[in-house]
């Protein structure tokens, strides 16, 4: 099977075998999660399985039992990468994918890892991904997923984060195309002044099952955290957001969104934001909101000389928008492609 890039770190997965993977960036090791947990047992005890526990659900204890793949990308002290890491996961065949991804940024290193996760057309499969990252202090990792499955597809990730002291998280997640069933709720842990930004835009087309959500925990004395959930459900889509920010650090600050777009009648939206807090020193905000395009904002643009579809297309457009500057610049294109696919697929 052929397979070519540009990019010089990569990590390419097929089915329950990894196809190839590469480096050639200074102060980078990618290789398998299993290569690391046999060559270096020692330091894979202060990684694997530490931030998820195998008991936690049936999904968890599974991907504990038929774990093969998965990456361990490591990016070394003071490395400071601007060209992004790339991945893909592909499922080509009937079965159980669980890979379990690790990534450690090291103290004062900065990274991007974009990760792509797919399935073949009509192809019954299970997806189970367990990722563990590892942001040191002052490190800063930026982590771009994007998932592109079938109608009849069940994906469970399950991913947990811990950010150290003055570390920064910040990661976007798409879903982009039909999905049977989705359940996910990454949890992010950050230390003193460490931030966090998490990004989310969810399609649900047909008869899709989805339950996104995820919580940050202000741990450290004035950590920070942005959680914005921008979902979309069109024909008979279920969709659930939940976010979660628990403050226990003095002074931390955190503002949670969950928005929903209902794109036909037969849809069906819920969205759960969650604040708390063990602490008298801290501000957390949310926002909630559930609706449709509306008329009088397309009769507007319709007015301005705009076709219906391209009025509908704006207002999609400028609902799942994220402030793009904020991520680097190999990112934005990324997103700006992903946001015009979801515009494509909304109507």
């Amino acid at each position: 099977m052929g397979f070519t890039t540009s990019s010089k770190a990569y990590y390419l997965q097929i089915d329950q075998n990894y196809f190839k993977y590469l480096s050639r960036f200074s102060g980078v090791e990618i290789m398998t999660t299993r290569e690391f947990v046999e060559n270096r047992p020692d330091e894979a005890r202060e990684y694997y399985w530490r931030l998820i526990d195998p008991a936690r659900d049936k999904y968890t204890a599974t991907a504990a039992l038929l774990e093969k793949g998965g990456y361990y990308i490591r990016v070394k002290r003071n490395t400071r990468l601007q060209e992004p890491i790339l991945a893909c996961l592909f499922l080509s065949t009937r079965g159980i994918q669980a890979p379990h991804n690790i990534v450690v940024v090291e103290e004062g290193a900065e990274a991007v890892v974009t990760t792509g996760c797919t399935i073949a057309p009509e192809m019954i499969g299970v997806h189970i991904g367990i990722s563990e990252f590892y942001v040191g202090e002052k490190g800063k990792l930026t982590f771009v997923m994007v998932h592109s499955w079938n109608h009849v597809s069940h994906v469970r990730p399950r991913t947990a984060v811990v950010v150290g002291d003055e570390g920064y998280y910040l990661n976007y997640y798409a879903n982009l195309s039909r999905v049977r069933t989705l359940q996910t709720y990454p949890e992010v842990k950050l230390g003193t002044r460490a931030r966090a930004g998490v990004y989310s835009v969810i399609l649900g087309l047909g008869k899709a099952s989805i339950d996104y959500g995820g919580a940050v925990y202000l741990n450290g004395d004035e950590a920070s955290a942005e959680v914005v959930s921008k979902a979309l459900a069109r024909e008979e889509a279920k969709v659930v957001t939940r976010g979660r920010l628990h403050a226990r650090g003095r002074g931390s600050k955190g503002h949670l969104e969950c928005r929903g777009l209902m794109l036909s009648e037969k849809a069906y939206m819920l969205a759960v934001p969650e604040l708390s807090s063990d602490t008298l020193d801290a501000a957390l905000t949310h926002e909630a909101s559930i609706g449709r395009l509306a008329e009088e904002e397309i009769n507007y643009l319709v007015s301005k000389g705009f076709k219906r579809d391209e009025a509908v297309s704006l207002l999609v457009k400028g609902f799942i928008s994220v402030e793009e500057n904020m991520f680097p610049p190999r990112v934005r294109g990324i997103i700006s492609s992903v946001e015009k696919l979801v515009v494509e697929k909304s109507f």
